[in-house]
């Protein structure tokens, strides 16, 4: 009886290491910008050949993932839908719904609601701009913390700790010409953003785009979500007050909501 224990216990173990693998593989396959290949993948996971192939196996046969014709993955059919039915059971989405709508309509800009994925943040929801040249970013979508408007708001509303080990450890990429990858530099602005309740975003994410970022806070202070007004940079009008009041309201709003005095 304790050996079969023991086996059982070790099967147990085994498909909770190989679930783990297949879905660590499963998100750096989403968060990578362009679908990755087997060398891609070799190259920037710690999976011998076999291994890899077997988790991407698995993942191909539940439809998680697909290959283009060049031969590379990129999410699949099965995973799109899971993604829609946690969309659609996101309070935050629910609830923050009314109020980008009338931040979007208030500022005449497109709307992003971002929440915590890994190591950055992702957009659920997207209110589009009634203007006839629009942001081609979509929901699901990926961000980096330091590079964009809902990032930089979400880590100024970090606990102290929090952002110091994040400013430690992270690795500062240039997505742009215009990224801050100072982590002194980045510091700097969070702080700025701690003052003024709101981060710009300029062009760090999206060259010709700019972003006026606020964190949403929960009942215990700490950083729920991020809301950000994005804006190309051809259109801004010289008083940002126009897209930051209108989003402070906004945030401010949805925090009451969730609890924050």
């Amino acid at each position: 009886m304790v050996n079969q224990q023991k086996i059982m216990t070790t099967k147990r173990v085994q498909g909770t290491q190989s679930f783990v693998r297949s879905i660590g593989l499963l998100q750096h396959i989403c968060d990578r910008s362009t679908p990755p290949g087997v060398p891609d993948l070799l190259s920037e996971c710690d999976f011998t050949r076999p291994t890899l192939y077997r988790l991407l196996g698995g993942l191909e046969a539940e439809n998680l993932i697909t290959q283009t014709p060049d031969r590379r993955y990129k999410p699949g059919p099965r995973l799109v839908n899971l993604a829609r039915s946690a969309l659609a059971q996101t309070d935050i989405r629910t609830l923050a719904r009314d109020a980008l709508e009338t931040l979007r309509d208030k500022t005449g800009e497109t709307v992003h609601l971002a929440i915590p994925s890994g190591e950055g943040l992702v957009y659920i929801d997207k209110i589009e701009s009634r203007e006839t040249v629009r942001m081609g970013s979509t929901i699901g979508t990926f961000v980096p913390l330091h590079s964009s408007g809902v990032g930089k708001a979400f880590l100024s509303a970090l606990p102290e700790q929090d952002l110091v080990s994040y400013l430690e450890h992270a690795s500062l990429k240039a997505i742009t010409r215009f990224t801050t990858t100072d982590p002194d530099l980045l510091r700097e602005q969070i702080e700025h953003c701690r003052t003024q309740g709101y981060i710009f975003d300029n062009q760090e994410n999206e060259e010709g785009i700019v972003c006026f970022g606020a964190a949403i806070l929960n009942d215990r202070g700490h950083p729920e979500a991020a809301i950000s007004v994005s804006v190309p940079l051809f259109r801004i009008k010289d008083d940002k007050s126009i897209y930051a009041e209108p989003l402070l309201d906004c945030v401010r709003e949805l925090s009451t909501q969730l609890g924050n005095p």
